[in-house]
């Protein structure tokens, strides 16, 4: 952790605010405390904190994507501009209704989507196999970390898969 110029502090690594009392950065996982230990190997001090589940983690147990402390179990999860995903799909209106059920629930979705043109887009292999040469927008809905377990379920309750 350090002092910005307004005596604020921020994390050393993203340079998010948080707050004194805090032992770790909630946006990066970075710790602030030698005090953590692996949930996983109780002897073992804490690389890290999950971003998504907030258990410290070990080197063995936890790694970095994109300056980002994740789990084992949360490193595969796609994370765009510290938010990750917990829908996608290449229908507008079944998006955008997820996007209004986890508001309805008090969550704070946001809706990315991205035109893929295959011809152009060397991403959007896949998507040529799967839709031909046309250009495909893919919509996703976001969350930020901290409600992605609890969104996850909501959208349970409506039918909706993680996508």
């Amino acid at each position: 952790m350090k002092k910005s110029q307004q005596l604020n502090l921020t994390c050393g690594r993203c340079e998010k605010p948080v707050k004194q009392k805090d032992t770790f950065c909630r946006n990066c996982g970075s710790l602030f405390s030698d005090d953590l230990f692996c949930v996983n190997h109780k002897s073992i001090q804490a690389e890290g904190v999950c971003v998504i589940c907030f258990k410290p983690f070990c080197k063995k147990c936890g790694t970095d994507v994109n300056k980002i402390f994740l789990c084992d179990n949360h490193s595969d999860l796609e994370i765009t501009e510290g938010m990750v995903r917990v829908f996608g799909s290449t229908d507008n209106v079944q998006t955008q209704f997820v996007t209004t059920c986890l508001e309805q629930a008090g969550y704070h979705p946001f809706l990315y989507s991205r035109l893929f043109n295959p011809v152009a887009d060397k991403v959007a292999v896949t998507a040529v196999r799967n839709y031909g040469k046309h250009p495909i927008e893919e919509q996703k809905v976001l969350v930020p970390f901290s409600e992605l377990l609890t969104a996850t379920k909501e959208l349970k309750k409506h039918k909706f898969k993680e996508v």
